[in-house]
């Protein structure tokens, strides 16, 4: 299983990415919590902050910011992390968020940081690569518009590589950038 240092190694560079591409290595893990009021749809949740309740707590975990180029109106920011779990907790976080985008295709009330949401679930089968792959669309109205996050989970033996980009209020997220970031990083672990 990989130490944290060995999953630094395997993240993406810029000499990775398309020309322009940027990436920041601060730590972006997300702030504060999120509470579905389904537990079963918890793992839609979990997924945009990079754990898995149902995989339990990981061995190791980093994350950076990707911002894209070339990925069709202009550059696009895709949060980015590789968690290592340990025993089957891959294919649980995998299999939980599977289930969850079945469990709640009707959509589902959240509270982030004390405020109330509504979300849509529609499933994102651009997601792909690794031994195994899932995606979604989560979209909320929480700020009165409508913003969408882009979540796609693949594993590779017991790493999930976590892919989250936000939309523009009222646009969708742009998926070239999700598939200029996520292919070289997928190949990377591989």
């Amino acid at each position: 299983m990989p130490t944290r240092a060995q999953l630094a190694k395997m993240l993406i560079t810029e000499s990775d990415l398309p020309a322009g591409s940027l990436v920041s290595h601060q730590d972006i893990s997300p702030r504060g919590k999120v509470t579905a009021d389904d537990p079963a749809c918890q793992p839609l949740v979990d997924s945009m902050l990079f754990t898995s309740a149902s995989a339990g707590p990981p061995a190791a975990a980093v994350n950076q910011l990707v911002t894209a180029t070339g990925a069709g109106a202009g550059a696009a920011g895709v949060r980015t992390a590789l968690v290592a779990y340990r025993d089957r907790g891959a294919v649980l976080a995998m299999d939980g968020l599977q289930t969850a985008v079945q469990a709640c295709a009707a959509g589902f009330t959240a509270t982030l940081n004390g405020a109330r949401t509504r979300f849509t679930v529609a499933p994102d089968n651009q997601a792909g690569g690794g031994q195994q792959a899932t995606g979604v669309v989560l979209t909320d109205t929480m700020d009165g518009s409508p913003e969408s996050n882009d979540v796609w989970l693949v594993r590779s033996e017991n790493v999930v590589a976590y892919f989250v980009a936000v939309g523009l209020p009222g646009s969708s997220v742009p998926r070239a950038a999700m598939t200029a970031v996520a292919v070289p990083q997928v190949r990377k672990l591989s």
